[in-house]
């Protein structure tokens, strides 16, 4: 029996320790799992100019192939703009593609929850134009964009949890690369036939709303594949509003994966 393996990918300016009540919670149940950080979010102490959309992707890329070596059935979850760079990273590693290759595991599933999905030459800066949630930023030499408002948008982000409850978070939100919300998809992953889809839709989003989950539900479903979509009254961050209801989202998945 194949080893499940989950892979979260964080959302813009979020680092994977956001996601680590979550990872441990997966992991207690004897499931595989960690988060990443991704290249173009800005930690403590970075000097980096900042990164690409496709710096992303590779290294999404990298982290399954290195799981797929080892056997591992992976599933990849993108959370928010995690979902353009997991749709750009996930190309040519499914099971059966790495099987003709003589090589063992490979991508089960690809999950976006509550994130944005990508149709081919599109950003993440395409599919916000016109919406309501626009960020108070600014944009350094290096490239990197800063919250000048961290509280407000720990407030959109967090919009579920009371002022107490949110606290911990006003500060976790800080820079991410400018460059990567124009960068535009080259690949599509998810159109892989041989990959299972996913999404998790949140209610009570107000920084992607149901209106434009909706949208993003629709363009995986125009691949012609089926999506399994499962609707929790969650904020724009699932793991932290409603972690038992996510974690019984990504238990679902880890266990449907197995085959």
């Amino acid at each position: 029996m194949s080893v499940p393996s989950v892979v979260f990918v964080p959302g813009s300016f979020a680092p994977a320790s956001l996601y680590y009540p979550l990872v441990e919670s997966v992991v207690a149940r004897g499931i595989e799992a960690q988060a990443i950080n991704l290249p173009t979010v800005h930690l403590p102490g970075d000097d980096r100019i900042a990164p690409s959309l496709y710096d992303d992707g590779d290294f999404i890329a990298s982290t399954i192939e290195k799981l797929a070596d080892k056997g591992r059935d992976v599933i990849v979850i993108g959370h928010s703009y995690g979902g353009i760079p997991l749709s750009q990273g996930t190309v040519g590693l499914s099971k059966p593609t790495r099987a003709a290759q003589g090589k063992p595991g490979g991508l089960s599933t690809v999950a976006y929850m509550t994130a944005y999905v990508p149709i081919f030459n599109e950003s993440s800066a395409d599919i916000q134009a016109g919406g309501e949630f626009e960020l108070d930023v600014t944009i350094d030499e290096q490239g990197w964009m800063w919250q000048n408002n961290r509280t407000l948008s720990a407030e959109l982000t967090f919009s579920e949890l009371t002022p107490e409850e949110r606290e911990p978070y006003n500060d976790i939100l800080q820079a991410h690369s400018a460059r990567s919300f124009v960068d535009k998809a080259t690949q599509l992953g998810y159109k892989d036939p041989d990959i299972s889809l996913a999404y998790l839709f949140a209610e009570k989003d107000v920084v992607i709303p149901p209106t434009v989950q909706r949208q993003m539900i629709d363009k995986l479903k125009s691949t012609g594949k089926t999506v399994d979509v499962t609707s929790i009254p969650s904020d724009h961050a699932p793991p932290i509003s409603q972690p038992d209801l996510t974690l019984e989202w990504v238990l679902k998945l880890a266990n449907s994966s197995v085959y």
